[in-house]
């Protein structure tokens, strides 16, 4: 005020009456004069303070604000920075004043920055991200916008904004991270995994699916997947069914078999798939899983080629056996029956030598008749044509009748035949032929594999609905590497051409088809030169007759 009123004084004293004008008119004049000087005064006073609160409230806001406003003139050199440069690279203001940018940027950026602030210089408003040196010696990420300054034509600097984005930085690496580590976990399966856009491009393949196709990953992405891999008889309709997919016209299989062209062949794969969907269920896509099945669909197809080349074989084995059964039984009754008729002598003309030799061909008939039979008996087995006639039969009597059909080949070798039955077996259910035969097969293996002198024991016992049948004897006994031979056909343990002991090897695995026909199992337990014990177990009468005992 003290300035204003000089300048007012010096004014009156200045101002010189014009066209003779009086003292009161002049006094008239000052007054005015002072009237218009106090109202300047007085707009000058509110503009001040206006002026004031602006700055206070822009110096406030710039202050507390968390990211760095800055401006730098056109040789780089910081002119103006607000507190927040502290939070984000350490220094001070008054540090950073004065000081050049370039000082603060990591030398990797530094030619890429530069790049950019050329093209703000020409106009382009691109943001840039760039690495800082804090410093405590720490590297930051920061993003900045910037603007030239022009006053009266001609830039006088560059003005920004510059943000911490450390934080999103680090986000960003662990996001990065996980999708690597997913990717990982995706490349190390041995599958294709493979992810589709609406329109079929590959949007994510991985490790397998880029080696199987012979291709880069960038190669492939973007990529449309019918384009490379679809069939051309089948591409077409593919592109549609998959359009219909997207649309939600027809549902996703969940599994299917389809060929892929792949490799300059068609090969098949077995695609497990789900739908890629958005969150507001809008599907963006299919992610599938693909297993490359073309080896195993070729096995698959040799072995219906197998079982064809079988099925035919075994009809050719039934055909053969039903010739043989034809052709070679009536002749071998024929040579059995008169060589009975010869060995019985009635005319009294044949000497011992003679029926020696009639013997020995009514023997080797015998057992030519039983092989004939037990190949024709197996086949049955084999096609599932023997089928079970269940009777009721008195158990004890079938026993009988095999000890006296089995006791003269034991006693010709001095073996103690011994069976053991339990008072509570008697009547059972059960096929008796398929029974006797059972029972004939096992006790004729333990005598034909006893030595002379030794013990073949039948033991026979019952328990609820199961009946149990041992045959043990003290035989050459089986040693564990030829336990597995037991059950195959035409097999026999000692198969040399001097073996000593005759048959064709059928009789063991008859016996096990026919005891598993009756429901049940059977075991053997051996020991070389110490004999062998054959157990077998089957049920004898149907379940609502057990309850009922």
């Amino acid at each position: 005020m003290d300035k204003h009123n000089a300048i007012f004084l010096k004014m009156i004293e200045e101002y010189k009456p014009e066209n003779g004008k009086n003292s009161h008119d002049q006094q008239a004049t000052i007054e005015e004069l002072k009237g218009k000087i106090e109202e300047l005064e007085f707009r000058l006073e509110s503009s001040q303070t206006e002026l004031k609160r602006v700055n206070e409230f822009c110096t406030e806001r710039l202050d507390n604000l968390n990211d760095v406003l800055f401006a730098v003139d056109v040789k780089g050199y910081f002119t103006y920075v607000n507190p927040a440069i502290e939070n984000i690279t350490g220094y001070e203001i008054e540090e950073v004043l004065g000081t050049h940018f370039t000082e603060y940027v990591h030398p990797d950026d530094l030619k890429g920055l530069l790049a950019d602030i050329e093209r703000t210089v020409a106009g382009e408003h691109k943001p840039y991200m760039f690495r800082i040196m804090k410093k405590d010696g720490k590297i930051s990420y920061v993003h900045t916008t910037s603007r030239p300054i022009i006053r009266n034509g001609e830039m006088i600097g560059i003005n920004g904004l510059m943000v911490d984005i450390a934080r999103l930085k680090h986000v960003e690496f662990k996001l990065m991270e996980e999708r690597d580590r997913a990717q990982r976990y995706l490349d190390i399966v041995g599958v294709i995994i493979l992810a589709l856009d609406r329109e079929g491009n590959i949007k994510l393949i991985n490790k397998k699916g880029c080696e199987l196709f012979g291709y880069d990953e960038h190669e492939l992405l973007s990529k449309n997947w019918f384009d490379i891999c679809a069939t051309e008889e089948f591409r077409e309709k593919a592109r549609r069914d998959y359009a219909k997919l997207i649309h939600g016209d027809i549902e996703l299989h969940p599994y299917f078999e389809a060929p892929i062209w792949i490799k300059e062949e068609t090969r098949y794969f077995a695609w497990h798939n789900i739908l890629l969907k958005d969150r507001e269920g809008k599907i963006t896509g299919v992610l599938s899983s693909g297993n490359d099945i073309t080896e195993r669909r070729k096995a698959e197809e040799a072995l219906v080629f197998a079982k064809m080349v079988s099925d035919n074989a075994h009809r050719t084995k039934r055909q053969f056996l039903a010739n043989v059964s034809h052709e070679l039984r009536t002749p071998l009754n024929h040579i059995i029956g008169y060589s009975e008729i010869l060995h019985e002598d009635y005319s009294k003309t044949i000497t011992e030598e003679q029926k020696r030799y009639i013997d020995i061909i009514r023997k080797s008939g015998n057992n030519l008749l039983l092989l004939i039979n037990s190949m024709i008996e197996l086949s049955a087995i084999e096609e599932g044509k023997a089928g079970l006639e269940i009777e009721h039969f008195t158990l004890p009597d079938i026993i009988e009748e095999i000890r006296n059909s089995t006791a003269p080949m034991a006693k010709k070798k001095h073996i103690t035949l011994e069976f053991e039955i339990k008072d509570n077996v008697n009547t059972i259910q059960a096929d008796k032929n398929k029974i006797k035969t059972v029972l004939y097969n096992l006790i004729h293996n333990g005598i034909k594999f006893t030595p002379e002198y030794g013990d073949v024991k039948v033991s026979i016992s019952e328990e609820g609905n199961t009946l149990t049948v041992s045959v043990m004897d003290t035989g050459i006994g089986i040693s564990e590497d030829d336990m597995e031979k037991l059950f195959q056909p035409f097999s026999q343990i000692d198969s040399s051409l001097s073996r000593k002991f005759d048959g064709a090897g059928l009789g063991l695995i008859i016996t096990k088809e026919f005891v598993e026909m009756h429901g049940g199992n059977i075991r053997v337990e051996s020991e070389v030169d110490k004999g062998s014990n054959f157990t077998f177990m089957i049920p004898i009468r149907p379940e609502d007759e057990t309850n009922n005992l």
